[in-house]
């Protein structure tokens, strides 16, 4: 499952902000969940998977960059990875004891220094490092760790000579463990996209609130390089199109912050910058007719990238934009 959310973007989110976030992610039921700085997916893989699977998360990249394992490197960050946990696998469903797969989520530090020292000693920055190479300068290690504590071969899963505890994990208290490679756990990649979908169908208006409530606002897509990056963060968010819908099916349209009403045919944003500063893809012989009387003023996308212009009322998901982007 992938969830999506502002927190961590900007510092200090309050209550209100984190209960209205909760709300857009409801119903996010394919496996992944995602504030604007981490996407967690639920599966459960070993850490080699994860990495794998991270590097071929690019969504927002702009230049098809190799996504990675989540930096969790403030506090904030951190607060983002144990909410999305929660989320994920609320604590109260959980296996008892502290130790069990769904209990863990996996980060992207790493030892890469002293890997095979039997007594490593106290915990060490400069052997850790984040995947851009960077070493960790916050930390939130349970008390005690990390202990580096190594297995042989045929013990508990291990099938090298000897294993070693070079990769660390996140609990539902935001406490960070060193574990082996080959535990199974959820893991949590980097996301450096603009969007945050919402599967709830709303109005445009509702969706408008409910953006604002989390601090996002309605989406703004302003060239072709953000329609293919909205048409991506659907199959994420909202899971794959059914091929039995129709065209004009709810949940093939996505509303975003565009519309006409203050002046008909002049396209604006939510900030009153200018729609069409770029040639949109309408859909053709239905996108911008205005359908007569009743009006067609607010603007929705769609799955495969054609824009429309729809009526307020019409209930659809719709994607927030993170701040700043």
């Amino acid at each position: 499952m992938m969830v999506t959310s502002c927190f961590g973007v900007t510092q200090g989110i309050n209550a209100e902000q984190m209960k209205a976030f909760k709300k857009l992610l409801k119903g996010l039921d394919d496996g992944v969940l995602a504030t604007c700085n981490i996407v967690l997916f639920s599966e459960l893989v070993d850490f080699d998977t994860a990495d794998q699977n991270c590097k071929n998360f690019n969504i927002g990249s702009g230049r098809g960059e190799a996504g990675n394992l989540a930096t969790v490197n403030d506090a904030e960050k951190n607060k983002d990875l144990k909410t999305l946990l929660e989320m994920a696998y609320p604590i109260a469903e959980q296996p008892k004891g502290k130790w069990g797969q769904t209990h863990w989520v996996w980060g992207g530090l790493r030892k890469t220094e002293d890997n095979n020292n039997p007594d490593p000693g106290p915990f060490n920055p400069l052997f850790w490092e984040w995947a851009d190479g960077s070493n960790p300068l916050w930390s939130n290690w349970l008390r005690s760790q990390p202990d580096q504590r190594s297995l042989t071969q045929g013990s508990s899963g291990c099938t090298q000579t000897v294993c070693y505890q070079n990769q660390m994990r996140i609990n539902h208290k935001g406490q960070w463990d060193d574990t082996y490679t080959f535990k199974v756990h959820p893991y949590a990649c980097d996301y450096r996209g603009k969007y945050i979908l919402s599967k709830s169908p709303k109005t445009w208006h509702g969706a408008k609130a409910a953006c604002e409530e989390a601090g996002l606002h309605l989406a703004k897509i302003r060239n072709v390089e953000e329609v293919e990056e909205i048409k991506q963060a659907a199959v994420y968010f909202l899971g794959q199109a059914d091929p039995t819908w129709g065209i004009w099916d709810k949940n093939n349209w996505i509303w975003t912050g565009g519309s006409d009403a203050a002046t008909e045919g002049d396209w604006r944003w939510l900030d009153n910058t200018p729609v069409e500063d770029w040639k949109l893809p309408w859909r053709r012989r239905a996108g911008n007719d205005n359908a007569g009387r009743r009006g067609q003023h607010v603007l929705s996308i769609s799955r495969w990238g054609e824009f429309d212009d729809s009526r307020w009322k019409k209930k659809r998901p719709f994607a927030c934009q993170c701040p700043g982007s």
